[in-house]
């Protein structure tokens, strides 16, 4: 929709979540996370769609629970949250990692960072104004 509230549009249907939507830096894409491509309830991968709502495609293909697509201001990296297999939901006080893609080959994220996380990890686009840097909120561990 617009700031002003005006021409609200749904793009997304069916009885499968869909969660963490983003803009490209360019407009020209939404990125997010979706059951939308699995048969497992809460196995969430990342897909981007047309700000138009059409050319819905799957993006992360791993055993990983993916969530929150973070591009950066640059369009040439982002990243992800991924929770260890069979995670429902986005849950806080698991090990999860932080992953890095270049220039759009999802296919060869990497792990940049395996932490204690979770829910609130990185759930807001946090980018640096220039891309070089990403924050992100680590749980200390309890004892």
């Amino acid at each position: 929709m617009r700031t002003d509230g005006d021409a609200l549009r749904q793009l997304t249907y069916g009885a499968k979540p869909a969660d963490g939507c983003e803009y490209s830096p360019d407009g020209e894409w939404i990125y997010f996370n979706t059951e939308h491509f699995s048969a497992t309830p809460g196995h969430a991968q990342i897909a981007r769609m047309r700000r138009d709502g059409g050319s819905l495609e799957q993006l992360t293909f791993n055993a990983g629970v993916n969530w929150f697509p973070h591009l950066a201001p640059t369009g040439d990296l982002a990243c992800y949250l991924s929770y260890p297999e069979r995670t429902r939901g986005h849950p806080e006080n698991l090990p999860v990692e932080l992953r890095l893609v270049r220039n759009g080959d999802w296919a060869a994220a990497e792990t940049v960072a395996s932490l204690h996380g979770g829910q609130g990890t990185i759930n807001v686009n946090s980018w640096s104004p220039d891309g070089r840097r990403f924050a992100f909120v680590s749980y200390p561990m309890e004892s």
